[in-house]
């Protein structure tokens, strides 16, 4: 038979096993965030060099493209113009 001590000593380490294992289970949880997460800033920092390099090689597109604007010979009516397109 068992008395109410062993019964509370019997809950205690049920409940004791419950809290380790949740412990367990924390810590596996932490450590797998810390491996799913470790590349993400070198990851960032890929993304930062190598979208300012596109950038720049857009910079360089656009100069690119505005220095062979054709300019066009002036008409009677009007001083010599350079053709533009969009904005």
């Amino acid at each position: 038979m068992q008395t109410q001590l062993d019964q509370a000593i019997t809950a205690a380490a049920a409940a004791e096993a419950t809290a380790l294992a949740d412990q367990t289970n924390i810590a596996t949880i932490q450590t797998a965030i810390a491996t799913a997460t470790s590349p993400l800033a070198p990851a960032q920092a890929q993304y930062v060099t190598d979208a300012t390099a596109f950038n720049a090689t857009c910079d360089a597109l656009s100069a690119a493209a505005l220095s062979s604007k054709i300019t066009l010979p002036p008409t009677p009516d009007s001083p010599a113009t350079t053709t533009t397109t969009g904005s």
